[in-house]
């Protein structure tokens, strides 16, 4: 079944009828319309919208947003995995509301490239998409920025062109900062063409600096599967060095290689394809960053060391 065009649309609210003038209306046309509807917001929302629907409430998928995916790359893991839920659907809708507080600038600026990545990522998937702001707890940049990221902003039933919407692209790289140097003390490998080797080498110099058992593991083939991934007669390279809290790896892909921002940020199929080892590595990473420049690729990732990830896990 062909499905249609991605719709994206951001909506600013300063309190609950605001936001009920919004969400019942959309959720109720997708009612009517046979669509499947997931509502993933606020627990205070999630309660506001449940009230308003009634006996309809029970046809509307819920979650709280928090939950649904807690970095942006499992965010869009999230959305395309409730997606294929629905797969004989031609359209379906989702109220998706961000998390913004509590969050830092490096995360914040993560958060809203992956709002603009997502007119891209999701084109053609058939979702019609409304992400509310919450202007009395977001901070007005994110609100200002909240219209570079959407084409279409949506007020009650009204919508609207965003005069401020940004191409994905030009968004995410016009808000990329030149990566840090490297430290004098971080560990360099070549990669030779021999994938176990190398694949062994990342290991043990990942466990010098602070990775173990599952996740050093995961690490280990999420750099290895960046590495299969290079083309070119250039071989690629491997950087390494820990920072309080996290383990750094620079992978430098050769001139010949031409990634753009969003690569990896669909999962894998049963056909392998370029990004799929990017993908992996998203996952599991807190942070990654893609950089071009006159000499090639440079992937950069963030992973914390095993202090932070038992902290994350209460352990």
């Amino acid at each position: 079944m062909k499905r249609s065009a991605f719709v994206h649309q951001g909506c600013v609210y300063a309190g609950d009828e605001e936001f009920l003038r919004m969400a019942v209306p959309f959720v109720d046309e997708g009612l009517r319309r046979d669509e499947p509807v997931l509502v993933t917001t606020t627990p205070a929302n999630l309660d506001l919208v449940r009230a308003a629907l009634g006996r309809h409430a029970r046809h509307v998928d819920y979650a709280e947003t928090a939950f649904f995916g807690r970095r942006p790359p499992q965010r869009v893991a999230a959305f395309l995995g409730w997606r294929h839920r629905h797969p004989r659907a031609a359209r379906v809708r989702i109220l998706a509301e961000p998390v913004w507080t509590g969050r830092s600038a490096r995360q914040v600026e993560a958060w809203e490239c992956m709002e603009s990545a997502l007119n891209a990522v999701l084109a053609d998937t058939g979702i019609h998409m409304i992400c509310p702001y919450d202007a009395r707890t977001v901070e007005p940049e994110i609100v200002r920025n909240a219209h570079r990221t959407h084409p279409h902003m949506v007020a009650g039933t009204d919508v609207s062109d965003s005069p401020g919407y940004v191409e994905p692209v030009s968004f995410v790289r016009g808000r990329e900062t030149p990566l840090r140097d490297r430290p004098g003390d971080a560990v360099t490998l070549t990669f030779t063409g021999d994938l176990s080797r190398m694949r062994h080498a990342i290991v043990m110099e990942s466990a010098m600096l602070g990775l173990a058992g599952e996740q050093l593991m995961t690490f280990a083939a999420a750099v290895s599967e960046l590495l299969t991934g290079a083309d070119g007669d250039a071989l690629p390279s491997v950087a390494l060095w820990a920072r309080p809290g996290e383990v750094v790896c620079d992978i430098h892909l050769p001139a010949t290689t031409s990634l753009d921002p969003f690569i990896g940020l669909h999962p894998p199929t049963l056909d392998p394809r370029p990004g799929d080892g990017l993908w992996l590595a998203r996952q599991i990473c807190d942070h990654l960053d893609v950089r071009p420049g006159g000499d090639g690729t440079t992937i950069r990732l963030h992973t914390p060391n095993v202090r932070v990830a038992e902290a994350g896990r209460g352990v």
